[in-house]
């Protein structure tokens, strides 16, 4: 770090998320002495024209001596990490390319900032998806509490998690069926526009789609639970931003709803709506930094047993907003 501040590097600034993450930087006013932007489409500039103006250069001029701190946006990225890290910079992935390396920990800093120190040590910290971590903010209270048995999940996933493609097709698709044409499908495996899809990823091993995979299989790393039960079932939904889960917890203890909720109002980064009929939708947590839960309520199928619903705007606090808190933290334990 010079005395102006920290050398930044986004790689994938153009996409969804990296555009995210340059935008956390400046609202969060995370100390940036250098931008270093780069994607595969360097025409687009980075900023509003009321900005500065950053140019976004071509892939193939990255350069990541000097850095430090790189963020990866896109799968093109992946192949700068082991270089930005050998040049001495704190490499964080947003891409899920090196979420299963044995030396990039699994973060979300409200629930395992501890495991910074860890990715540190290697240079790398990874991020989660954005619904695990929404999940993971959540479960933590409620297992420090009373001990989670076994968690339900239903994932509602925007056109935005399939990236920009996703975001075009679903524009494109909803124009034709409003105007009579046959809709093309090219990114998602069913019809996207006025429709729900249960099939989010490749299907992996038990029937599971990679999408509820990462989903279990993340939460339980960041909750350090590897044991937990817990069953998902993910939703292409066609909507273009914000994510949602349906959530049932089983626990060890008494936990009810009341004391549920007075939990959750005290932990970091939670929003609670209280009131039956004040609940989070995906219209209202666009551009919010918080996780939002309502609809707490018992669930009376097994003996200690909760209901509840979580919206987060997914680019920003489920992703963007999580990889500059990983920085800010780790930056300073660095210093």
């Amino acid at each position: 770090m010079s005395e102006e501040g920290y050398v930044v590097v986004i790689i994938g600034a153009g996409t969804e998320v990296g555009r995210e993450v340059a935008a956390v930087l400046r609202d969060r006013a995370f100390a940036v002495a250098g931008w270093r932007l780069y994607d595969d489409a360097p025409e687009d500039q980075f900023f509003d024209e009321d900005e500065s103006g950053e140019e976004i250069f071509p892939l193939a001029e990255v350069d990541v001596e000097g850095a430090d701190v790189v963020f990866l946006c896109s799968d093109a990225a992946v192949e700068w990490a082991a270089r930005a890290v050998a040049a001495g910079a704190l490499v964080i992935d947003l891409t899920q390319s090196i979420a299963e390396a044995a030396d990039a920990p699994l973060v979300v800093p409200e629930v395992n900032p501890d495991a910074i120190a860890e990715g540190l040590e290697h240079g790398m910290v990874a991020c989660p998806i954005p619904s695990a971590t929404a999940l993971a903010i959540v479960l933590k209270p409620l297992d420090d509490a009373a001990e989670l048995r076994r968690v339900v999940v239903t994932a509602f996933e925007p056109a935005s998690a399939a990236g920009r493609a996703g975001i075009d097709e679903l524009v494109e698709q909803t124009r034709d069926l409003i105007s009579g044409a046959s809709p093309e499908r090219k990114v998602f495996p069913q019809r996207i526009a006025f429709n729900l899809i249960p099939h989010v990823g490749d299907f992996v091993s038990g029937g599971r789609t990679r999408g509820e995979w990462l989903l279990e299989s993340q939460t339980r790393r960041v909750l350090d639970l590897p044991d937990l039960p817990i069953a998902v079932t993910s939703v292409y939904i066609p909507a273009f931003f914000g994510q949602a889960c349906a959530v049932w917890v089983e626990t060890a203890s008494p936990l009810d709803a009341v004391a549920a909720r007075a939990l959750l109002r005290e932990a970091p980064g939670i929003l609670v709506s209280d009131r039956e009929d004040d609940y989070p939708t995906l219209a209202d947590v666009i551009g919010s930094e918080a996780t939002h839960v309502g609809r707490v309520r018992d669930d009376p199928t097994v003996p200690f047993g909760l209901a509840l619903w979580i919206a987060i705007d997914g680019l920003r606090k489920g992703a963007a907003v999580n990889a500059v808190q990983i920085a800010e933290r780790a930056l300073r334990e660095r210093a």
